[in-house]
């Protein structure tokens, strides 16, 4: 009867161990994959603004292994009158610099209980995130994945909406 009482116990304490693990795996791969932008909203001095415009464009992409890339831009980016990247004037390069930003790096889950991930960036268009960590808070409901990043690059809280690329 003891013999049956430890290996009760134990099979209870593996349980709760490999459901601990199943747990964050799980979150893990709820957040990995494509997604694509919704919507962005950045809240600064208690007013709320669409970052990228009504209708943004964009994608997250998040990897197993830990990388991501995020590139978000307004839809509405102006065309450049020369067709060449490098000679637009001064007015389209600030709109495209204004209306659009990139940024890549690696990613952990630091509490999946909370939700929380680190990405570690290692560059952006935004050369002030250069080396940067932002903190975020992402949660999965279906295919739909909302964030909130405390750190937004205009200032502010940014609460991007994300669904899943299929």
């Amino acid at each position: 009867m003891q013999f049956l009482a430890i290996l009760t116990v134990g099979v209870m304490f593996g349980n709760s161990d490999v459901w601990a693990k199943e747990k964050v795996g799980g979150f893990e791969k709820q957040i990995q994959g494509t997604w694509v932008i919704v919507s962005l909203q950045v809240e600064k001095d208690g007013e709320k603004i669409d970052a990228f415009g009504t209708n943004p464009r964009g994608s997250m992409i998040l990897t197993p292994n830990g990388r991501f890339s995020v590139i978000l831009m307004n839809a509405n980016l102006p065309k450049f009158a020369a067709n060449n990247r490098v000679k637009g004037t001064t007015g389209e390069n600030q709109a495209v610099a204004q209306g659009s930003l990139a940024y890549f790096g690696n990613y952990k889950i630091l509490s999946a209980k909370e939700h929380m991930v680190t990405f570690n960036i290692e560059g952006s268009t935004f050369p002030n995130w250069d080396g940067f960590e932002q903190k975020l808070v992402m949660t999965v409901t279906g295919d739909e994945m909302k964030v909130l990043n405390p750190t937004a690059a205009i200032g502010g809280k940014a609460y991007p909406v994300w669904k899943r690329f299929k």
